[in-house]
């Protein structure tokens, strides 16, 4: 039998001092929520978390997403689970109430990996998705915020079950100011996520588009599958964030054994994890 693990993160962001303790209160709420369902598999862990986490309005998904150009909010979110590399996400969608809850249906389903905006949510009604107005997810901070300069995050979890299965879970309002039909990191296996029960799994958040170009998720399992320690890898990912992409961010990482680990090159990421 493998130890369970579990940990979820945030965002790695400029995070106002007086709100870091509050983020870091959501996300251990968060593990709780995911932590109590790890007897039912890694991906229910990290689902959950996801869930949870989309619910808080100080995070950057889904209620308290940061706007888009024309002050809309549009979601993504991925889910992969590491034994038969199954993975669903959704990108740019703005009236589904739980956007992890489609991924999950995206990869179920099987027959694709990524869907987007209207065909999305019409497969979210397809599915019995609960959808819901696109205020919903619009809080007046955001809306005071908008027109301003800002970095977006994510927020995720990464577990691994007793039975050694893994899996990763993500969501995200992308970031401030995108253009319209902007898709980030997230819903993309290889760039924000990734997971393979021999070797691995990774989630990342910051500046989407560095990651999709490192293609640094899958970069990460590589180092894990070559026995690099979990801890040298998160580091070394964010190390290169800085000075390939000169870009900032952070990585969490649960390997096939051993603690879970986290790292970031930004002022705060609230994280936490249970094993």
């Amino acid at each position: 039998m493998a130890r369970p693990a579990l940990i979820v993160h945030g965002g790695a962001g400029p995070v106002p001092v007086a709100e870091r303790p509050l983020r870091q209160a959501a996300v251990e709420r968060a593990l709780a929520a995911g932590w109590a369902l790890i007897g039912d598999g890694a991906l229910a862990a990290a689902v959950a978390a996801v869930r949870r986490l989309e619910d808080e309005p100080l995070l950057n998904a889904g209620i308290g997403a940061c706007l888009n150009l024309e002050g809309d909010v549009e979601l993504d979110a991925g889910v992969m689970e590491g034994g038969e590399l199954r993975a669903g996400g959704v990108a740019a969608v703005r009236d589904v109430r739980h956007p992890i809850d489609l991924a999950v249906e995206v990869m179920r389903d099987g027959r694709h990996v990524l869907l987007c905006g209207d065909g999305a949510s019409r497969f979210a009604r397809s599915r019995g998705v609960e959808t819901c107005d696109p205020s919903t997810f619009i809080i007046d901070r955001e809306r005071q915020q908008h027109g301003g300069e800002g970095q977006g995050d994510t927020v995720g979890a990464v577990a691994r079950d007793s039975d050694g299965r893994l899996a990763v879970a993500v969501s995200t309002g992308g970031v401030h100011n995108k253009w319209p039909g902007r898709i980030g990191d997230s819903p993309i296996p290889g760039a924000g996520i990734f997971a393979d029960d021999r070797f691995g799994a990774v989630c990342g958040t910051g500046q989407g588009e560095a990651f999709i170009r490192l293609a640094l998720s899958r970069l990460m399992v590589i180092e894990l599958e070559h026995g690099v320690d979990p801890a040298v890898v998160a580091k070394g990912a964010v190390a290169l964030l800085g000075t390939a992409m000169h870009s900032v961010g952070g990585v969490i990482v649960v390997g096939r054994e051993g603690s879970p680990q986290a790292a970031f090159n930004t002022p705060a990421m609230p994280w936490a994890m249970a094993e």
